[in-house]
């Protein structure tokens, strides 16, 4: 009966949402559901997993590592002066032409809501012409057409009289327009008619709120859903042996972040931070979570790519108990531990709790659901050190963990070339291991699976559907 209790609250799930849409959409169970599906101002990886691509589109995309054209019909950047040409013939899902000033007016609102590109642009702000829109600086722009293609807040274009300090009206240029969304339940987005590009091959998708792993997969197994989200570790090797899934595994996928507290507390402290970074195992603590596979051990900030440093660099890298406690002092704690129930992390802040406990340190450890952790870790009085997953990212000053290391980024997003931005960053990351803003107990390899004969489907921070079919 216990094993088939999550079956019975997914048929439910899935009687109740389709109420409205009727039994044709192509279903997609994702593990959490987006706040807000405006990807400008959110990072949410559901959020993108469900807008980015589908409903709405970039200037640029990235493909394989390179930079592909997408609303932009190419682009050039000399020195500090960069220009966009863009489609002709694109149209808003409301009918409307894409007009270089809603371009310009949502790239400007990115900018505005964007730390990273923010601090290397200053004023400057897009400005639309003839078929394009032109951006020019105080400093190097070589790592701004990165930025649009790769930013975890998308650089989207929307209508410009939607745009405000949250949109809630979701008009895109996308493969797919935003048929509705009902809470706690899912959101349906269906095929665009208008569509500038290739016809999608989906005529359409709902995306069902799933956050039990098991309940995902026997959905998966029995056909009632076509993809699913997040594939525990433990299901990997049922579901390599069935014949009617396909497994996707793509590469380091993101990081387990042990984010301290710099702004109140004890561990505004660097040698207490310096301390805790000695005092932990990390394959202890990646192993509590994903199990014997599924992740990597390294503690620099970027997932394996040509931003990594060696973290045979990082003095605090490797647990060394003497020398942690020899930092401690006569430090007791207690150290208050924030983390969601999501993806199996509570799992880490109770190995974290355990072995801090052993070096002498008293935890408290809260755990939450994702939209409650959302709003408790805006509270900086609220925790000592907060756990969480970041996905991987094409630049380090998109790791969203590095708020207030402004200074010490600027000679990366600055530099005038990519091979020059990844010499700046390693000078960085040394920096950052001294400092400690965070533990990297390491990475993990996220999982999806689909059905057998689902085509098409990208992976990259992330599945998605712009491009898939069903054979």
């Amino acid at each position: 009966m216990r094993r088939l209790l999550p079956l019975l609250i997914l048929l439910l799930s899935l009687v109740s949402c389709q109420k409205q849409e009727g039994d044709g959409l192509f279903k997609v169970a994702l593990a959490q559901e987006p706040p807000t599906l405006d990807v400008t101002v959110n990072s949410s990886i559901s959020s993108r997993m469900v807008a980015s691509g589908n409903i709405f589109e970039k200037l640029l995309t990235l493909e394989d590592g390179e930079l592909v054209p997408l609303l932009a019909e190419s682009w050039e950047v000399d020195g500090n002066r960069a220009v966009f040409r863009l489609r002709d013939g694109v149209t808003f899902h409301d009918g409307s032409p894409m007009r270089a000033e809603d371009v310009a007016a949502s790239l400007n609102r990115w900018i505005g809501g964007y730390r990273p590109v923010s601090e290397i642009l200053g004023d400057a702000r897009f400005v639309p012409g003839e078929g394009e829109v032109t951006i020019e600086g105080s400093a190097s722009l070589a790592l701004l057409p990165l930025m649009l293609a790769s930013s975890p807040q998308a650089a989207v274009v929307m209508p410009e009289p939607n745009l405000g300090a949250l949109v809630t009206e979701y008009i895109g240029t996308g493969p797919y327009r935003f048929a509705g969304w009902r809470s706690g339940e899912c959101v349906d987005v269906v095929a665009y008619d208008g569509y500038w590009g290739e016809r999608p091959g989906i005529a359409g998708i709902s995306y069902l709120f799933v956050p039990d792993a098991v309940t995902r997969r026997l959905g998966l197994e029995t056909g009632l859903y076509s993809a699913i989200d997040t594939v525990s570790n433990d299901d990997i090797p049922a579901l390599s042996r069935n014949s009617s899934v396909t497994l996707l595994q793509g590469e380091e996928s993101g990081s387990v972040a042990l984010v301290l507290n710099r702004d109140s507390g004890p561990l505004q402290d660097v040698t207490l931070r310096r301390a805790l970074a000695l005092l932990v195992d990390r394959e202890n603590l990646m192993r509590s979570c994903y199990g014997d596979s599924g992740y990597s051990v390294h503690s620099d900030y970027m997932e394996s790519s040509v931003w990594s440093v060696p973290d045979s660099l990082d003095p605090y890298g490797r647990k060394d108990v003497a020398a942690g406690k020899a930092l401690l002092g006569s430090f007791e704690g207690p150290l208050r531990i924030l983390v969601s129930n999501l993806s199996g992390l509570d799992r880490i802040a109770l190995a974290l709790s355990s072995e801090l406990g052993a070096a002498g340190i008293r935890c408290e450890v809260t755990c939450v659901d994702w939209v409650s952790f959302l709003e408790r870790r805006k509270d900086s009085d609220a925790w000592d050190i907060c756990i969480s997953a970041y996905t991987r990212t094409a630049l380090p000053s998109q790791k969203a963990y590095l708020k207030g290391y402004e200074d010490l980024l600027l000679p990366v997003l600055s530099a005038p070339s990519e091979e020059d931005a990844a010499a700046a960053w390693a000078e960085a990351q040394l920096a950052l291991w001294e400092d400690v803003p965070v533990i990297i107990p390491g990475h993990y390899s996220t999982s999806y699976a689909v059905r057998s004969g689902v085509g098409g489907v990208r992976v990259s921070d992330g599945f998605y559907f712009d491009r898939a079919y069903v054979e």
